[in-house]
């Protein structure tokens, strides 16, 4: 049997990458694309990435009860779809390429936004799934959704509060959380 896999990330190599995460979001994705699953990554466009082309598909989602815009680049890579959520709070962070600073100005230290910054990530991404035209067709909740430490879970949870208000909304959808390493989850 064929899956829709959706693996929702903060980091994807060769993108963005500041260790063992974003190498294991670049190989097991293509792993699951190579076995016949339709796959997609979901992370954060922190830099401009020549791969990726802007989808022209914009969409919103409340914050802190206004609406904060989503927007989204997307590559097809491998026979995996890469869509990358396209914000301030990831792109202007850092000045010239962010290279390893995706969660602070140097290592060990936040951005005192961060869990904003990633609850914004985690619907944007939701909104990715059931709403961004791919190759023709929407992944839709009838998916998988494979979450990466913290930076991604509030993901479960978001699903389960929408399926709870609305028992039709993502009533097909599986999801996992998955900790890479226990030292950085938030």
């Amino acid at each position: 049997k064929k899956f829709q896999l959706v693996f929702i990330t903060s980091e994807v190599a060769p993108f963005s990458k500041t260790g063992g995460l974003g190498e294991a979001m670049d190989g097991l994705p293509t792993a699951m694309a190579g076995l016949g699953h339709r796959v997609m990554v979901i992370a954060p466009r922190y830099d401009q990435y020549k791969e990726a082309w802007d989808t022209g598909f914009w969409s919103s989602v409340t914050m802190g009860g206004k609406q904060e815009k989503v927007h989204f680049f997307h590559t097809y890579k491998q026979k995996v779809d890469y869509v990358f959520v396209d914000h301030p709070t990831f792109l202007e962070r850092v000045y010239g390429l962010t290279g390893s600073k995706l969660y602070g100005p140097e290592w060990g230290k936040d951005f005192a936004d961060n869990q904003a910054r990633f609850a914004y990530f985690c619907k944007a991404a939701m909104v990715a799934i059931t709403d961004l035209p791919l190759g023709g067709a929407v992944y839709t909740d009838n998916c998988t959704i494979v979450c990466n430490d913290w930076h991604s879970a509030l993901v479960p949870m978001f699903v389960h509060a929408e399926r709870s208000a609305n028992s039709s909304k993502w009533a097909k959808t599986k999801t996992c959380l998955l900790c890479h390493n226990a030292v950085f989850q938030g």
